[in-house]
C-alpha cells in the first residue's frame, strides 16, 4: 500500500517541467456599448386539425401526438374537432390538456357547430387546471426537499 491519496503523482516517478518562454501582456480589446435589439411581439400559434376520418380512439390519439410532437411553447393552441373524433374518442379534453398545458397560454376548442360535444372545452379547461395545480404543487415539494449526497 502506498500512502498516495487520490489525485497526487507517485513520488517513484516525477514529472519534469521544462520552463518556457516567458509570457506575453496581452491588453484587453475595448469591448462596445451594450446593443439592445428589439424583439418584436410574435405570437406563435400550434394549428391541430383532428377533424379527418376516425375509427379508433388510438387513431385519435396518435394524429394529436404526431401534430404535437414538435410544439415546444407557443402562445395559442387552435384545436379543430370533428364528428369522428369526438365520437370515437372519450375523455379527448384531458388528452388536449395534458398535451398544452405547460406549452401554451392558451388553448381555442373548435367543435362542429349544433352539437353535443360544447362539453369538451369546458373539460379541457378543467383538466388544464388540475394539471397546473399538480404542477405547481410538485415544483413547490421539490424546491424543499433536499436531494441525499
Amino acid at each position: 500500500m502506498t500512502e498516495r491519496r487520490p489525485g497526487q503523482w507517485p513520488v517513484e516517478h516525477p514529472v519534469h517541467v521544462e520552463p518556457g518562454p516567458a509570457p506575453v501582456a496581452v491588453s484587453r480589446p475595448e469591448l462596445p456599448a451594450r446593443v439592445e435589439v428589439p424583439v418584436p411581439d410574435v405570437r406563435l400559434v400550434v394549428t391541430v386539425d383532428l377533424t379527418g376520418r376516425y375509427d379508433t380512439g388510438n387513431e385519435v390519439s396518435r394524429d394529436l401526438y404526431e401534430q404535437t410532437r414538435y410544439s415546444t411553447d407557443c402562445h395559442t393552441a387552435i384545436v379543430r374537432l370533428g364528428e369522428d373524433a369526438l365520437r370515437v374518442a372519450p375523455g379527448l379534453g384531458a388528452a388536449i390538456a395534458s398535451r398544452f398545458f405547460l406549452a401554451a397560454r392558451a388553448v381555442e376548442i373548435h367543435v362542429p357547430a349544433g352539437t353535443r360535444w360544447a362539453y369538451v372545452a369546458a373539460e379541457a379547461q378543467e383538466y388544464m387546471r388540475r394539471y397546473a395545480a399538480d404542477h405547481a404543487q410538485m415544483i413547490a415539494t421539490s424546491a424543499t426537499t433536499r436531494t441525499p449526497g
